[in-house]
């Protein structure tokens, strides 16, 4: 999937009142995670599972010493994921706006 742009981001923020879009932009702008580190600390640490989240991948993959094949897998999905990643997330925040009653 593509990065998640501005049209989806309003898309999902669609009902809301004015100040729950404000909540919404603050908290996903400081929980998205950027693709391009995500990439460069699969390839550098290998340790791109646990920024995105994954912990327990994570550790298992730091603890196999890299398998080259699982490291290099990661190296060409990790801007994707870093992509669900941060789109789950926007869709975890503001599903919690509406249920908060930042609703229209």
């Amino acid at each position: 999937m593509a990065t998640v742009g501005a049209n989806e981001l309003a898309l999902l923020t669609v009902g809301l009142d004015e100040n729950a879009r404000m909540v919404f932009q603050t908290q996903y702008a400081s929980e998205k995670k950027d693709r391009t580190l995500a990439v460069l600390i699969a390839f550098f640490w290998g340790a791109d599972r646990i920024y995105l989240g994954q912990i327990g991948l994570g550790i298992v993959k730091i603890l196999t010493i890299w398998i080259f094949v699982w490291w290099l897998i990661d190296l060409f999905t990790a801007a994707e994921r870093a992509d669900d990643f941060n789109r789950a997330k926007a869709h975890e925040i503001a599903n919690s706006l509406r249920s908060a009653g930042g609703a229209l």
